[in-house]
Parts: structure tokens; sequence; C-alpha cells
């Protein structure tokens, strides 16, 4: 009985720190988007330019290859990049056509989920940039 009190104090004193880690100084709680998005807010908090600006400050993992090239893949596992749904055929290289501040979210989708989602050709998976003007 006693290990039984032990061990449940031990719990919810872990899930009142878990929570306070989840407070900001001032009392607001912390908006945790996740590793896979990035959102407009954090987007602003940069001094970046554009969108490879913002990816490579805040989420740089995104820009590496996950695969290296071959005859049925020339671009390697470099992701594809599409705006507002749209693919483009320029590589990373084309998030410099997004201004930073329109960019409403940019989003990683993985190599599994693009391929069933857009297809063939994504063995680096696509990166999503949402824009202000956009869809």
């Amino acid at each position: 009985m006693r290990r039984h009190r032990w061990l449940i104090g031990l719990i919810l004193a872990g899930a009142w720190w878990t929570a306070a880690g989840c407070v900001r100084q001032g009392g607001t709680a912390a908006r945790y988007s996740g590793s896979d998005v990035i959102t407009a807010e954090e987007a602003r908090g940069t001094s970046a330019n554009d969108a490879y600006d913002v990816v490579q400050l805040l989420r740089p993992m995104w820009l590496r290859p996950r695969a290296a090239p071959s005859l049925t893949n020339p671009g390697g596992g470099y992701a594809r990049i599409y705006v507002d749904n749209v693919p483009l055929a320029g590589g990373t290289r084309e998030l410099r056509t997004v201004p930073a501040g329109d960019i409403r979210e940019i989003r990683y989708i993985s190599p599994a989920d693009a391929t069933t989602r857009f297809g063939t050709g994504h063995a680096g998976g696509v990166i999503m940039v949402m824009t202000r003007s956009g869809g």
C-alpha cells in the first residue's frame, strides 16, 4: 500500500512538472507546432528573408537529402517543393521565391506520406509552403 502511494505521488509530480514546462514565463500556454510544421508566428520570429532561410534557421534537417541520386531519382533524396499545392520543379532553391512575410505555414511531409499523397518520385519527402494569398 505504501509503495502504491509513493508511485502515485511520483506520477502526479511528473505530470505537474510536465504541465509546468508547457507554460511560458508570464503564464501563457506555450504553442508547440511539432517538428513537421513551421507556423507564420515562428517564421516572423526569425530574421529570414524568404522561405528557404526560414527552413534553414528552424528546421535545417528538411533540406538534407534522404537518399543518394540515381538514374531513376536524379534529384537524389532532396525534398520536393510545393507552394499552395502546386509542385515546383527547381528543387529547394524554389523556396527562395517565397518571401518570409507571405508564409502562412510550412509543413514537411515524410517520403512515405508524400508518395501516398502525390505518387512516386518523393524519396526526400515534400516541403509544403502555404502562403497568405494562396489556398
